[in-house]
């Protein structure tokens, strides 16, 4: 009988999570790669789809953030996204989709995360061949059509494994929404995507990050990250919020404006932050059902440019793990992640409600 490698599998809403074992493949396909996971972490999406918050096919092997070590290559795989040699034992990460390379969006509107043949890891369904695709797992299948990156050695697993989710996303929305040095820049969420934004924004050169949410623990960290302002809105009013960014940015209003808070609730005040001809990142409210209600008066007499923008093209994957490489003695990047659970039914289940009662940002499932 052949290797065997173990995943915690979600079963469907209100079922509990479920320990099975699947057959290692005996054979790779040209251009994929099997990774032995030695990190993953939990990203709020994966508490959602577990609690039942937007559709999702199972039993699936949830998490899409890690890394891990090469265990066996398929045929022309010798280099990884940016050329650098790849062997069995190297430490890489990877883009969380797979796209065909030649669609529309992929080739024309420089969308691939919209790929007409996407694949997701961590959302498909996974009781069928090649079983690995989501890193609560002992090994992940990365699939042909993956950008992997090669991980620097100096370079702490805790600091690489949010990168392929929350800081490869916020990554692509600055670039996108087209970040200057000099600007004032307001981030709405304290959360892992907000902590995130605001290194990287100060490491663009930003000049001034106002950092808004309702937690002061949160703020907190806001601190150590780059925000040169923490402002606690719990209980203020819309207007008391907008002048204390003002004030902030003499009495212009802020450049950019990024949301990352999660409710769509924020985002009619947020429009309000801004300056004459500003810009607003929205980044995550992302689920369905997530309303809110604009005055077009405050959007056209403003001239703001307003844009979405959902996970990442992958080369933002590659510039986010540089960026972080460069900056980790600046910020304490590895505060982001933990406290650590085993890879069990039990543990899983209690990694994600540790996050859903916002004990942790993004606790770590190690096998």
């Amino acid at each position: 009988m052949g290797k065997t490698g173990k995943v915690v599998m979600f079963m469907g809403v209100g079922k509990p999570l479920e320990e099975h074992s699947f057959p290692l493949p005996e054979e790779l396909e040209p251009g994929a790669i099997l990774v032995k996971t030695t990190m993953a972490t939990v990203c709020g999406s994966d508490m959602h789809s577990w609690r039942g918050r937007r559709p999702f096919p199972t039993p699936s092997i949830l998490g899409h953030e890690g890394l891990g070590t090469i265990a066996q290559m398929g045929s022309g795989v010798e280099k990884d996204t940016t050329g650098k040699s790849l062997a069995v034992g190297d430490r890489i990460t990877w883009a969380i989709m797979a796209n065909c390379g030649y669609c529309c969006f992929c080739r024309i509107h420089s969308l691939p995360q919209k790929c007409l043949n996407l694949f997701k890891y961590g959302h498909v369904k996974s009781d069928v061949p090649p079983y690995f695709m989501g890193t609560f797992g002992e090994y992940v299948y990365v699939k042909p059509g993956t950008s992997v990156f090669k991980v620097p050695d100096d370079m702490a697993d805790e600091e690489v494994s949010p990168l392929m989710c929350a800081a490869a996303t916020v990554t692509a929305g600055l670039a996108r929404i087209g970040l200057q040095p000099g600007e004032n820049v307001v981030i709405q969420g304290a959360g892992m995507l907000g902590l995130y934004a605001a290194a990287l924004a100060k490491e663009q050169g930003a000049k001034q990050v106002i950092m808004v949410d309702i937690l002061d623990k949160r703020l907190e960290v806001g601190r150590e990250f780059g925000a040169d302002h923490c402002l606690n809105v719990q209980g203020l009013g819309d207007e008391e919020v907008v002048s204390q960014v003002k004030d902030l940015t003499d009495g212009w209003g802020a450049d950019l404006v990024v949301e990352v808070a999660g409710f769509a609730q924020v985002i009619p005040v947020g429009v309000k932050m801004l300056r004459i001809g500003g810009r607003y990142l929205l980044q995550g409210s992302v689920y369905p059902d997530d309303l809110f209600t604009l005055a077009s008066h405050d959007v056209i007499i403003k001239c703001l440019t307003i844009m979405g923008l959902h996970n990442y093209d992958s080369r933002y994957l590659g510039l986010a793990l540089d960026l972080v490489h460069r900056s980790r003695q600046r910020y304490p990047y590895r505060k982001l992640t933990g406290p650590e659970f085993p890879l069990t039914a039990a543990g899983v289940t209690a990694a994600l409600e540790s996050l859903e009662k916002r004990e942790s940002i993004r606790p770590i499932v190690v096998p």
